[in-house]
């Protein structure tokens, strides 16, 4: 039995190692900067936002001013130096008044909408961050507990050989305890595969090669959720990005539809020629032109039905995004407050408890009044209540960085 317990501690001994030596801790502020400044979907994001402002000057532009060389009167040999007169014109369009300021308000809204993109899309990515590290910090935490929980069994065993060698307990104590070890080994491998993916993740979302090593994250400590639903319900309908850009598309919505309006009023086009008229004096044209729009109206009929389509869906999809926000924030909030109920439960009663069942379960062994099987079990209870209790408390903080995604801001308190 000596032989197949130090085998076991031997194969445990390089995951006890690869779970201590994880380098220096992670700053999960330091994280969330690298992801802003190295991520391709923020800068991505951003560079559509460039993209978008760019639109601005040149939708408050003119089109550009034409000039024209005519030749008249060319003789039947088609010889152009022998023409009459040339005409040397300039001409400008110009369109109706309104119509260019209403044309770069709407592509300033346009550079609106993909700004609040551009932060939507930082807050969901520091979000994911968040996320990925917590899990990190959960397993790191159980690969903890169960090192500590292997500790615990191995001297166990030991207790339970020096009484089997004193004949005050059977074999099976012993075959027991290392049932118990070969659990916790398998569990230790899963546990080590998830934390490889998840540094994989983590390293993905930084840009990083996935194999780049990673840290240990910081020790997570319990504070209480001070803010309430309806602060955090007017907070996401004051400054979540998703909800600034469908506010402002209703407000781009409605320029577009002032501008159909105006699509019903002509353009106009100025051209003034100076005629060099080899034969006699020099002359000077002006000329003025406008494009009838009333001929094909129903085009401009059209433009201006969708316009009010594209209106009432602006309006539907903000309407959309308020109930959906509304919703999370709510879901959410009931996670918080229940994980919070949850970590208080466990960290004030049941731990203790579980803790002081343990000690008693191994006094009462030594003692020969309780035996290895309440011993083993109050072992697992403890290990168990330990998960859930880490499980709890990586879940409330996944939740804050969820609902901080929701409101589209960092909460602090």
């Amino acid at each position: 039995m000596r032989i197949i317990l130090v085998l076991l501690i031997v194969i445990l001994l390089p995951y006890r190692a690869l779970a201590i030596d994880d380098g220096e801790e992670l700053d999960l502020n330091l994280l969330i900067e690298e992801a802003l400044k190295s991520n391709p979907e923020i800068e991505t994001a951003r560079q559509q936002w460039e993209v978008t402002k760019k639109d601005v000057p040149q939708a408050l532009s003119l089109e550009d001013p034409q000039i024209s060389i005519t030749q008249w009167s060319i003789p039947s040999n088609f010889n152009i130096g022998d023409a009459d007169e040339t005409w040397y014109g300039i001409g400008q369009s110009f369109p109706f008044p309104g119509k260019l300021a209403l044309r770069g308000e709407i592509s300033a809204k346009e550079a609106d909408i993909s700004e609040q993109m551009y932060l939507a899309k930082g807050r969901e990515l520091a979000a994911a961050v968040k996320l990925a590290y917590y899990q990190l910090f959960l397993i790191h935490k159980s690969i903890d507990l169960h090192l500590e929980h292997q500790a615990l069994l191995e001297e166990f065993i030991q207790i339970a050989e020096h009484k089997y060698a004193l004949g005050q307990v059977s074999q099976q104590d012993i075959l027991k305890a290392q049932v118990e070890m070969s659990r916790l080994h398998n569990s230790l491998l899963l546990l080590e595969q998830d934390k490889i993916s998840m540094q994989a993740g983590i390293n993905t979302l930084l840009n990083r090669p996935p194999e780049t090593p990673l840290g240990r994250p910081e020790e997570v400590s319990y504070r209480h959720f001070p803010v309430t639903l309806e602060g955090l319900q007017q907070q996401a309908l004051d400054v979540k990005p998703e909800l600034k850009a469908a506010a402002i598309t209703i407000e781009k919505s409605e320029k577009a539809k002032s501008l159909a309006g105006k699509n019903y009023l002509p353009d106009f086009m100025v051209e003034i020629q100076y005629w060099d008229v080899h034969t006699g004096p020099n002359r000077w044209m002006a000329m003025g032109k406008i494009n009838l729009p009333w001929i094909f109206k129903t085009k401009y009929d059209a433009r201006t039905q969708q316009a009010a389509a594209e209106g009432k869906k602006a309006l539907a999809e903000y309407i959309v995004v308020r109930n959906r926000t509304l919703f999370e924030l709510k879901d959410l909030f009931v996670k918080i407050k229940t994980a919070e109920h949850l970590i208080e439960v466990y960290k004030d009663g049941v731990l203790p408890q579980a803790e002081q069942s343990l000690a008693a379960s191994r006094i009462g062994y030594l003692a020969g009044k309780v035996d290895f099987l309440n011993l083993i079990d109050s072992e697992r209870t403890l290990r168990d209540f330990q998960l859930e209790y880490y499980a709890a408390l990586t879940q409330y903080e996944q939740s804050i960085a969820r609902l901080e995604r929701e409101v589209g801001t960092e909460l602090r308190f």
